[in-house]
């Protein structure tokens, strides 16, 4: 059941310049007179009292609206209204007191705070004056208009969405939206896609990278089996040719060694016959030394005698020189001396080879570990344009989800009026997506440039839009209604001003309360 808000009567007193005014509401109370009689201070008292705001939202302290008077003095602003809702009567009242703002309820005194949850307890102030004053509605923020329209429509089914788009990306979506909402996919796909374009780019390069340096090896004719095996072969012919160079040096170590052994004994037998002439032909002193005395014959002959052994001794120490200089001289007559020239010539060519066939043996598994970087490189790069492509697939299904469901919604909306055509949604080509908006048009016109008249049509409709959307039936203020030459209609009670010129104010009722 819809909630029923019925003026019942107003009071104000030094209100907006009407020094003393008594408003008793009817089903239809009619306000008319000259410009500046009050037609719109009067239908402005409700909402002031209610918000201290004027008809279009403006705050009487923020935006310098205020409904003091202006030509005389006075000594307080006072406006109450008397309304029900619902068949429960209230009396509010609203006061500027000097600088003193005073709220009443019921004639009670209350904070601001406890008057301003007591209203906001009964509705809200947009919800409240986009029905009593449609005007109100146009000069919202679109945000806040689209969220009134669209307060009570139901988002459409995903079946009934799914319905309306292509299969490959309905059926897609809808196995995701089992676990995820599509607001969650939209983020989650869409903070993805860069990071997967990058990715690709990334891939696609290393691919590239990979090819080239696999381009620049020739490919081996070889089997690596056979290649490995001949490198074993020709180790095996080095270690067995390079042990005939070690041998040879280790024979030719020997020969030098006799050879050197030998030039020293032939040295020393030199040496030893050089020294012979000196001992052969020593003289024998007959005095001594020292003294200069004649030796005794046996002194002399004891020097004689040393003389014969030191002779013998000579000879038998030359005559083993001798020997070993004979035994030297046929050792190294015996010895070989091997030349190693040939034998290491013979070993590098067999390494020089074995050389090549370990590059060629390199080369194959250089050529094999790129072939298999390459691979990799390539599935690596399926992979991600698979996953960057899927990716793309499920946000161009969303976009077409929510493309469908806009499209759905604008259409329950637009069945809810009959002149008037609203759009909830646009396209955005930088971005690819749909996104919330709102506008109204009457007969391809924007609000804005709607006549006078025209606009309290296009209110009048949107009223009664918001009646069903709300559930909340307000009575409707209609100002400068002399403009407006079509059929009024309103759920309940209806305030209107007329411009009369050279008439005083009036206020007629008609339909009784």
């Amino acid at each position: 059941m819809p909630k029923v808000i019925r003026f019942i009567q107003s009071i104000g007193e030094n209100f907006a310049g009407l020094r003393n005014i008594l408003v008793q509401y009817g089903r239809v109370t009619a306000l008319s007179g000259r410009n500046g009689q009050g037609k719109t201070s009067i239908g402005t008292l409700p909402v002031w009292v209610f918000f201290g705001k004027d008809l279009v939202g403006a705050d009487y302290m923020k935006d310098k609206y205020s409904p003091r008077p202006s030509n005389y003095k006075y000594d307080r602003v006072f406006a109450s209204i008397i309304f029900s809702v619902d068949g429960v009567e209230y009396k509010f009242g609203r006061e500027i007191d000097g600088k003193k703002n005073n709220f009443y309820i019921n004639d009670i005194p209350q904070t601001a705070t406890d008057f301003n949850n007591a209203v906001a307890a009964l509705f809200s102030q947009d919800e409240f004056i986009a029905l009593y004053f449609p005007a109100y509605f146009f000069g919202l923020h679109w945000t806040k208009q689209r969220e009134l329209l669209m307060q009570n429509i139901p988002s459409p089914l995903n079946k009934t969405v799914f319905a309306g788009m292509q299969k490959p990306q309905a059926d897609k979506l809808a196995e995701l939206l089992k676990k995820h909402t599509v607001d969650d996919l939209f983020a989650k796909y869409k903070a993805d896609k860069p990071k997967l374009d990058k990715s690709y780019i990334a891939a696609e390069s290393r691919t590239r990278t990979m090819q080239e340096q696999l381009e620049r090896l020739s490919k081996a004719t070889a089997d690596l089996t056979e290649l490995e095996a001949e490198a074993a072969v020709l180790k095996e012919e080095i270690a067995k040719e390079d042990k005939i160079v070690v041998d040879a040096i280790s024979i030719n170590s020997h020969y030098n060694a006799l050879k050197d052994r030998l030039q020293q004994l032939e040295q020393q037998v030199k040496a030893s016959v050089a020294a012979w002439p000196a001992l052969k032909e020593e003289t024998i002193e007959d005095t001594c030394k020292t003294c200069k005395q004649a030796l005794q014959d046996e002194a002399v002959d004891a020097v004689k005698a040393d003389k014969v052994r030191r002779m013998e001794a000579y000879k038998a120490k030359h005559d083993d020189l001798k020997a070993k200089r004979n035994e030297a001289r046929a050792a190294l007559a015996e010895a070989k001396w091997i030349d190693t020239e040939e034998q290491r010539a013979k070993v590098r060519a067999i390494e020089d080879k074995y050389d090549v066939v370990l590059v060629k043996i390199r080369e194959h598994k250089e050529h094999s570990r790129l072939a298999a970087e390459v691979k990799a490189a390539e599935e690596a790069e399926a992979t991600t344009l698979a996953s960057l492509r899927e990716a793309t697939f499920i946000l161009d299904a969303i976009k077409a989800f929510k493309a469908k469901e806009a499209e759905l919604q604008a259409t329950q909306i637009s069945e809810l009026f009959t002149k008037l055509s609203i759009r909830l949604f646009k396209y955005v080509k930088s971005s690819d997506e749909y996104e919330p908006d709102f506008s109204v048009q009457m007969d391809g016109k924007d609000y804005e440039f709607l006549s006078a008249g025209e606009k309290i049509g296009a209110g009048l409709e949107l009223t009664e839009v918001l009646f069903k959307q709300s559930g909340l039936i307000t009575p409707v203020f209609i100002d400068g209604i002399g403009e407006y030459t079509g059929t009024i209609a309103a759920y309940d009670q209806i305030i209107t001003g007329r411009a009369v010129p050279d008439q005083e104010l009036k206020i007629e009722i008609d339909g009784g309360k």
